[in-house]
């Protein structure tokens, strides 16, 4: 889905569009929660993907996709330990992509590596592949504005 074909996806957001404007789109997939929504973060700006989960009744954020411009990048457990790594889009690809391929087949195992082993025992990464379009609508939803 490289839509530029230099590594970037070609996203623009609508104008206007600011961090906390309060739009954001929520999915119950697979015993997991993702929101989908613009975020802009000092000069970058771009479409992030939350993944939490209840632990131990607690509503946890246990991933997190930030699909952003300049620096696009993905965070293990982002409110605990916060392992984040860099994305480099001229060899990766669109950052959007990388994302929806991860939610896609990955977030089971990704939850476990986050530090959240019995709770990713029971994250139905089928159901999460079978709704991929449903995230990526949500995705191109909220850069439209």
């Amino acid at each position: 889905m490289d839509r530029t074909g230099d590594g970037s996806c070609g996203i623009v957001a609508a104008d206007g569009i600011q961090d906390g404007s309060g739009m954001m789109t929520e999915l119950e997939i697979g015993g997991v929660v993702l929101t989908i929504d613009y975020r802009r973060t000092g000069d970058d700006r771009g479409p992030s993907v939350r993944v939490f989960g209840d632990v131990d009744d607690e509503r946890v954020q246990l991933l997190r996709f930030d699909c952003f411009d300049d620096d696009p990048h993905y965070h293990y457990a982002p409110t605990g330990v916060n392992r984040l790594f860099h994305l480099d889009p001229l060899t990766m690809g669109c950052p959007v992509e990388f994302t929806l391929d991860q939610v896609g087949r990955n977030t089971q195992a990704m939850i476990a590596a986050a530090g959240f082993e019995d709770f990713a025992e029971g994250v139905d990464q089928s159901a999460l592949a079978e709704r991929i379009g449903d995230v990526q609508a949500a995705i191109d939803a909220e850069a439209a504005g």
